[in-house]
């Protein structure tokens, strides 16, 4: 997948900085471990910018408010709603970004790291860390909420700031000329490339071929610097390991598109993967993920007190040979000691210190012992249940199961947004001429896309339309039927009328409406032949189901819907075998809310009674 290099950041900086200006923070929300920023000005749209640690920061058109809040969320929120923006800057020509809010003193910075594992952080005006996505306890680096910001210490030399005399001791310490201007200078392998097609060298010639030529190299370097800076054309270009991303034009590859700026590139390129990372992750994955972020922290933890205490353990040494008292106090002062014991002597002073380093070592020993318990339950959470249930097995993920679906009783896909974002995605992406677009009459209703809806019969009409209206509001406000109508492709537009606002996940309909009225708000939540839990109209899914339950709205919430719904489920398939459900799956394929359980079914039991 594309990858932004310190490029990329610089030129996102400066348009991010034009594109905020006069903007203040109205909102934060999440998209899986990314931010979203809601940025709105006294007059004018609202601005949207994506924080992240992954993928990078950018101005982006496509994207809409998320529901997902989590603990680090609601501290974005404390800590930067209505502050007004007031930079935007790269970090040490790194991949970092620092966005600056407020003034003096009550600056804030919003800092997002892109060097793996990434990392978002709030820091004041003397970046001491108000909040932080992931701290950091190792060796190399600490940064803890109330510690201070450092960024990451810069090992190889900038090519803004190239002298022939770094390039002469690259050429000399590498054996290529591509180790040689890789290693030696802080670029990315696709701009490294870009040096050598240049200079017209091979990437794996030997690095004497560079020799004499070091004012020429040095003058590439800073050239592409400044073209970087000063004359950006941001394109996508089809490279050996795939796309890229570049802000010049490169030597050698073949240009796929270009265009107006960075962020329309991330927007095409990168959003639609940190959105599909979100539909993907399961709150179970995300459990998982964090259970493996929190060993990690727990094992540098580990090494980091080990390494302190066994500095301390020399300077016990140390304090036991000193000359005098003073000599060993000094020593204790750089242990971080400030009390000091009565009886004052060298050998009392490495006393002290060897009592600072056993603790250290204690703590260690309780981080150990936290890492390996967290392990043993990560293993307990991966083993397969025993007995005589079957794990639910996932085939490969088709593109209409990041949305809401089934199949119709005449065999034709429905797919169904989940939020305005999907609703967009869904109609801009994947509606084609032939298919029947649906909406309930009301606020706040997904669209279904029936494929090949053309030639929909009337039993599959009723169908798509008590979807629509079962995974519309109606669900959430308990109505027992609500109106649905149907459209065709020609009739809708994402063009608001002149002079109106048109808002995302939203489409005009222009033409007659075709109605199907009183569609009944219910749902059926059923197993499949594959194992796969399957959700939509009762006729539909009873065709391919080997069990199911059907549903109507119910004041509860989800997550005990959904506990019921699968304690049902595995207990209507048990006599074929059983099937161990995820609830998460099964929470993924019911409407916003509650539901009641009204009537049950079973391949193996009677057909359901519809007065049941």
């Amino acid at each position: 997948m594309a990858e932004l290099s310190g490029f990329e950041v610089f030129a996102l900086a400066k348009e991010i900085e034009f594109g905020l200006r006069g903007t203040y923070i109205k909102n934060v929300y999440s998209i899986g471990e990314s931010q979203i920023l809601r940025f709105g000005k006294p007059e004018g749209e609202d601005v949207w910018v994506l924080a992240s640690p992954r993928h990078g920061v950018w101005l982006s058109r496509r994207l809409a408010e998320r529901a997902e809040t989590t603990s680090f969320t609601t501290r974005l929120r404390q800590e930067l709603v209505r502050e007004r923006f007031s930079s935007a800057k790269q970090l040490n020509q790194d991949r970092i970004f620092d966005l600056s809010f407020g003034e003096g003193r009550r600056t804030k910075h919003l800092i997002v790291e892109l060097m793996p594992p990434g990392n978002v952080i709030v820091t004041d005006s003397e970046k001491r860390i108000l909040a932080i996505q992931d701290e950091v306890r190792t060796p190399a680096r600490r940064l803890v909420r109330g510690g201070t910001y450092a960024s990451p210490p810069q090992r190889r030399r900038s090519p803004e700031s190239a002298s022939e005399g770094d390039v002469a001791a690259a050429v000399e310490k590498e054996k290529t000329a591509g180790g040689a201007i890789g290693r030696g200078f802080s670029l990315p392998r696709k701009y490294v490339a870009e040096v050598l097609a240049r200079l017209g060298v091979e990437g794996d010639a030997d690095s004497g071929t560079l020799k004499d030529r070091e004012r020429e190299v040095t003058e590439i370097l800073r050239t592409l610097v400044r073209e970087a800076q000063d004359s950006p054309q941001p394109c996508v270009c089809d490279a050996q390991g795939g796309e890229e991303v570049f802000v010049i034009v490169p030597r050698g590859l073949k240009v796929r598109s270009r265009k107006g700026s960075v962020s329309e590139i991330c927007d095409e390129l990168l959003l639609g993967a940190a959105t599909e990372i979100l539909e993907a992750e399961t709150p179970a994955e995300s459990k998982a993920r964090e259970l493996e972020t929190t060993i990690s922290r727990l094992k540098a933890q580990r090494e980091g007190l080990m390494a302190e205490a066994a500095k301390l353990r020399g300077l016990a040494v140390k304090a036991r040979a000193a000359a005098s008292f003073s000599e060993a106090d000094a020593l204790m002062t750089a242990s971080g000691i400030k009390d000091r014991r009565e009886g004052a002597s060298p050998a009392s002073a490495a006393s002290a210190i060897y009592d600072r380093a056993k603790a250290l070592e204690a703590r260690a020993k309780a981080a150990e012992k936290a890492a390996g318990d967290l392990s043993k339950k990560k293993a307990t959470r991966r083993q397969p249940k025993t007995g005589r249930t079957r794990e639910l097995r996932r085939a490969k993920q088709e593109w209409y199961e990041k949305f809401r679906w089934f199949i119709t009783s005449e065999g034709k896909l429905a797919v169904g947004g989940r939020d305005a974002q999907s609703n967009e995605l869904l109609v801009k992406r994947h509606l084609e001429a032939g298919d029947a677009v649906y909406h309930a009459d009301l606020f706040g209703s997904p669209f279904f896309i029936l494929k090949g809806g053309k030639e929909q019969t009337d039993e599959e009409c009723a169908e798509v339309a008590q979807a629509t209206v079962a995974f519309s509001s109606a669900w959430k406000t308990g109505l027992g039927s609500a109106d649905a109508y149907w459209v065709t492709p020609e009739q809708i537009s994402a063009s608001a009328p002149s002079g109106e606002f048109l808002a995302r996940g939203s489409f005009v309909m222009r033409g007659r409406k075709n109605f199907v009225p009183h569609s009944l708000v219910e749902i059926a939540v059923g197993v499949g032949q594959d194992a796969r839990v399957l959700s939509g109209p009762e006729a539909a899914i009873k065709r391919t189901a080997v069990a199911y339950v059907v549903l109507r709205p119910q004041n509860e919430k989800s997550s005990e819907t959904a506990k019921r719904v699968k304690k049902d489920l595995e207990g209507l398939t048990e006599k074929e075998g059983g099937t161990a459900l995820s609830l998460d799956e099964v929470l993924r394929m019911l409407p916003t809310g509650g539901g009641k359980v009204i009537r049950k079914y079973s391949s193996v039991s009677p057909p359901p009674s519809r007065n049941a």
